[in-house]
């Protein structure tokens, strides 16, 4: 797939605001001293955004997952959108420069607020259960971004195939499952031509606008 690149970034400078005389210097001097503008920095905050519109697709597209999918309105099916959606943005981010921090910092944001959602939305406070609970979202995790790789790089049954296993869990109707293939196919293609600095910085994403960051995803 093809991405669109329009400027490169050094190893500890990313995407530094046009900020010019002796105030500007101060400031860019300040932040990196501070780390603001670091690889994993800037990796943190975009990837946080980006995970705040992957976590709140459920709820912005209810009616398309639970009436027209036929999913269930559960923790499972937040997890699994969720996690479709974080897969989707992986792919795009693979073109940028120093794509694997991107993706690891959006994993955390992923896993950490899966933890967080047990212990508080959930109320589960047994921290045996959670790590059970988390070997088995990180396993689902790691396989999914296995069938949805080999189905983006093959064919439509190919996909279909794992979106069955994946987000439907072995269930739904074959006229689900074409929805949601070409659902997948067009959302990729948006991401694909998208622009480097566009993405980067993007504040809607999946047709969902991007709120003000806030603390820990989850709380």
């Amino acid at each position: 797939m093809g991405y669109h690149k329009h400027y490169t970034r050094d190893e500890k400078s990313v995407a530094e605001p046009p900020q010019t005389g002796f105030y500007g210097g101060f400031l860019r001097s300040l932040a990196k001293v501070t780390g603001h503008y670091t690889v994993s920095q800037t990796a943190m905050r975009s990837t946080h955004r980006f995970y705040e519109i992957c976590a709140d697709q459920l709820n912005h597209k209810r009616s398309f997952w639970l009436d027209t999918c036929g999913l269930p309105d559960n923790f499972q099916t937040w997890f699994s959108i969720t996690h479709l959606h974080v897969w989707l943005l992986m792919v795009r981010i693979r073109a940028e420069d120093h794509g694997k921090v991107f993706q690891q910092q959006l994993v955390n944001h992923f896993f950490h607020d899966i933890e967080d959602r047990m212990r508080y939305n959930h109320k589960i406070s047994s921290g045996r259960i959670i790590s059970t609970y988390m070997h088995d979202f990180l396993a689902q995790f790691h396989g999914g971004v296995l069938a949805y790789d080999e189905g983006m790089c093959k064919d439509d049954p190919i996909m279909a195939a794992a979106l069955w296993r994946n987000l439907f869990t072995s269930s739904g109707t074959p006229d689900q499952i074409a929805i949601l293939v070409d659902y997948v196919r067009k959302e990729l293609q948006t991401l694909d031509t998208m622009p480097s600095d566009d993405f980067l910085e993007a504040r809607r994403l999946f047709g969902t606008e991007a709120g003000p960051l806030r603390g820990v995803p989850g709380k």
